[in-house]
C-alpha cells in the first residue's frame, strides 16, 4: 500500500482508503472481476488467493463457488480498469499508461506531486519488501515492480530480487501439497510434501455480519474490531497524505484488530450451528 501510494502522490493524486465511501466491503469485488470473500482458511481461501496474486497464469479450480448469503460491493476501480483478467496485468497496465503519459506530456509534468507526501523508510514498518521514494518514471517502476515481484511473482520467476517465493507459489505449495525446489520453473512444485491441515482452523461463516451475532457480547467484539478495522484505516489514509508517522499508531490498530478478531473466532454462533464467528471488517465512525 505504500508503494501504490507514494507512485499515485508522486502524479498528484490523493489516495483514499477510510470511510464508507472507500473501505471494501466484503464481499468485494476487485477490477479483475474476482469476487473476494471472507473465508476461515480452506482450499476455497487459498484458490482466492491464487486468483488474487495471479500474475497471468491459467488457474484451474477444483473448488464449487461459495454461495454467497450477501451482495457483493464493487471497488471503485472495476469502474475505471479497462478490463485486464488478472491482477498482475493490472499492474502492468498501470506501468504502461505511465510510460505513455510521460511521453506526451514529460516526466516532470506528470511526476508533479508534492514530495512531502511520500512515505520515506523512517516511517515503514518493515514486515517484507520495502519503501521506494516515487519522483519520475524509474522510481515508479521500481516501486510497482517490487509489489508485483512481492505477491503475483514474475511470470517465468518465482522469486523476487530478494530470493524470497512470491505470495502466488507459496499459495501454489499449499493447493499441491508440495514445496519447490530450485530447480523447478514457475510451474508445479516437485519437491518435499507440505502438510496442510485445513481442519485446525475455525470454521468461521463466510461474509459475516455483525447482524448474524444475535449474542449481545459477541457484537460488542464485533464492534471493537470494526471500530480498529476503520481506526487502521483512518491512520493509513492519513498516513498517505501528508502524515507519514500515522503509520506508527496504525500497528497497535491492527494488533487491536488482531485480538479482537481472535475473540470472535472461538466462540460459535448459535443461530448458525456449525460456524463460529469471526470480523466482519465493517466501517464504523470512529
Amino acid at each position: 500500500m505504500v508503494l501504490a501510494a507514494n507512485t499515485l502522490n508522486a502524479i498528484g493524486g490523493e489516495p483514499l482508503v477510510a470511510g464508507l465511501e472507500h473501505a471494501p466491503r466484503y464481499p468485494h469485488e476487485l477490477p479483475d472481476g474476482v469476487v473476494l470473500d471472507l473465508l476461515p482458511f480452506s482450499p476455497e481461501a487459498v484458490e482466492a488467493f491464487l486468483t488474487v496474486e495471479n500474475p497471468g497464469h491459467t488457474v484451474h479450480s477444483a473448488h464449487d463457488p461459495v454461495t454467497r448469503r450477501h451482495e457483493h460491493h464493487i471497488s471503485k476501480a472495476v469502474q475505471t480498469a479497462a478490463g485486464p483478467t488478472t491482477i498482475g496485468e493490472f499492474y502492468a497496465e498501470i506501468v504502461d499508461l505511465l510510460d505513455v503519459t510521460a511521453g506526451e506530456i514529460g516526466e516532470a509534468a506528470l511526476f508533479s506531486g508534492d514530495r512531502a507526501r511520500q512515505v520515506t523508510r523512517e516511517y515503514y514498518y518493515a514486515a517484507g519488501g520495502g519503501s521506494i521514494t516515487v519522483s519520475d518514471l524509474a522510481s515508479a517502476h521500481a516501486a510497482l515492480g517490487e509489489i508485483v515481484e512481492q505477491g503475483e511473482g514474475d511470470m517465468h520467476s518465482m522469486y523476487d530480487d530478494g530470493g524470497d517465493l512470491a505470495h502466488y507459489f507459496r499459495f501454489q505449495q499449499l493447493k499441491y501439497g508440495r514445496a519447490y525446489l530450485p530447480s523447478d520453473d514457475a510451474g508445479l512444485p516437485s519437491g518435499a510434501p507440505v502438510s496442510v491441515d485445513f481442519e485446525a482452523s475455525y470454521p468461521m461463516l463466510a461474509n459475516p455480519r455483525t447482524a448474524d451475532y444475535a449474542d449481545s457480547d459477541l457484537r460488542a467484539v464485533s464492534d471493537t474490531a470494526n471500530r480498529a478495522w476503520s481506526q487502521l484505516l483512518v491512520q493509513i489514509e492519513r498516513s498517505f497524505n501528508g502524515a507519514p508517522a500515522e503509520l506508527i499508531p496504525a500497528v497497535h490498530s491492527m494488533f487491536k484488530l488482531r485480538d479482537a478478531a481472535l475473540v470472535l473466532l472461538a466462540n460459535p454462533v448459535a443461530e448458525h450451528p456449525g460456524h463460529h464467528a469471526g470480523p466482519t471488517f465493517e466501517w464504523l465512525e470512529t
